[in-house]
């Protein structure tokens, strides 16, 4: 939980547990590929489900950009530089559900 840093000025206070919760919705393919950029001390600043882009959908946001551009097969990689959204995005569709992570 040390390297997990809550930014309240873009997302709402969210608890430990919360935050564990949510990681344990994320889908394994997108868990694989978080932990990999925790060990490459890219830190999880946030972890949070708005229902955006759908119902249930979990993102989690990291501090930097990707340090791998290797990714599982079936996930979806985008460069994006967008300063009002992210830089980079992965996401997976899980039961009609996408989830993300975003830098």
């Amino acid at each position: 939980m040390e390297s997990i840093k809550n930014s309240d000025t873009f997302f709402p206070k969210t608890s430990e547990i919360q935050w564990l919760n949510l990681l344990k919705k994320l889908p394994r393919r997108l868990k694989i590929c978080l932990l990999n950029e925790i060990s490459f001390e890219n830190s999880l600043i946030a972890i949070y489900s708005s229902n955006w882009p759908d119902e249930g959908s979990v993102v989690a946001l990291l501090s930097n950009k990707f340090r791998t551009k290797k990714f599982d097969k079936d996930l979806h990689f985008r460069e994006l530089n967008d300063p009002h959204y992210c830089n980079e995005e992965i996401s997976y569709v899980e039961d009609n559900v996408t989830h993300l992570i975003i830098n």
